[in-house]
């Protein structure tokens, strides 16, 4: 039976951390604890070497949040036990590594400078040359392991960003390819609720003109009233359905090459009293024009398909230079 792990994902989390510390406190402490225990032995060694463990116990718990610290620690411990300066370059590194900022860094070190050159020139009296081992050595075991520090977090900010950045542009991306699904959806929807929806309007108008036909048996009147009712019925459900995905912002597509006039002729074919009244300015609209005067007039002719069966209906377009304007009206209705 297999048995799965039910830990929190933080406590895991913990446990990873909690090992990586241990494991950064044995490198540390093992020069220190390997020359505590190595002979000849002192006679306060056991005491000792508990206070230096616990004091890179304390730096390496430090180092999580205030790694600083770590520093200051381990460059203390070494005026003690020359054995620290193994673990300066390993909490210098970290301190690069996660300090944000390296103001309090840069404050650190010049006062980690200062202290030891006042200590070594002023109250231990050593000369030039031990200074210069002992700068040598802050630079290449704190500096450097610093800047190294800094690279690394600096190189991993960018791949942080970089990553941020391509998870960005993708999620633009699905967004722009859903808004012109999206787009596309509602323009679809609207041709056909304006063309389809006309379409069934003339449609139940030539069944209710075959319905009232005087020579039609009762059988076939009785059909045609059947099929008026269901058209009427299926363009209700049509506008009801996808009426609501209409795009208002843009038009929908007419038919390619269908002008007013023509859209016209095809109502009065249905059995539609149609006027149309269009100056020859009309005639050569722009595009985009044309397309919103076919869209009303449809529109309109629809309507009075569909709420003034019968009743006869004006179109009216006319120009003035850039403007055009559309009077449609159903007379009686």
């Amino acid at each position: 039976m297999r048995i799965l792990d039910s830990a929190p994902p933080g406590w895991l989390h913990r446990r990873r951390r909690l090992l990586l510390d241990v494991l950064l406190w044995a490198v540390v402490a093992a020069p220190v604890g390997y020359a505590e225990v190595s002979p000849p032995y002192s006679r306060y060694v056991l005491p000792l070497l508990v206070g230096k463990l616990l004091v890179l116990g304390v730096a390496v718990v430090a180092s999580r949040r205030q790694p600083l610290v770590a520093l200051v620690l381990a460059v203390l411990g070494s005026l003690v036990d020359g054995n620290f300066v193994f673990a300066i370059p390993v909490f210098s590194y970290l301190a690069g590594r996660r300090s944000a900022t390296v103001g309090p860094a840069i404050m650190v070190f010049v006062l980690i400078t200062a202290g030891g050159t006042a200590l070594n020139l002023g109250l231990l009296g050593a000369g030039a040359a031990t200074w210069f081992l002992l700068a040598s050595v802050l630079l290449f075991a704190a500096v450097f392991p610093w800047l190294v520090g800094r690279y690394r977090r600096q190189q991993q900010e960018l791949t942080d960003a970089g990553r941020r950045h391509v998870d960005a542009l993708a999620r633009e991306q699905r967004g722009a390819a859903e808004r012109i699904r999206l787009r596309e959806r509602a323009r679809i929807a609207g041709e056909m609720h304006d063309s389809l929806g006309h379409d069934l309007s003339l449609i139940a108008l030539r069944a209710a003109a075959l319905e009232v036909a005087a020579d039609l048996d009762d059988r076939h009147r009785a059909s045609a009233g059947e099929l008026r009712a269901s058209v009427s019925a299926a363009t209700e459900r049509l506008h009801e359905i996808i009426g609501v995905l209409r795009e208002e912002a843009g038009g929908s597509l007419r038919p390619s090459g269908e002008t007013v006039a023509d859209l016209v002729d095809g109502a009065r074919e249905a059995g539609m009293a149609v006027r149309l009244d269009a100056a020859p300015a009309v005639a050569e609209l722009p595009a985009m024009t044309g397309h919103a005067a076919h869209r009303i007039v449809r529109e309109a002719l629809t309507n009075a398909a569909r709420y003034a069966p019968g009743a006869p209906v004006d179109v009216r377009l006319t120009r003035d230079g850039d403007r055009v304007e559309v009077l449609t009206a159903a007379q009686g209705g």
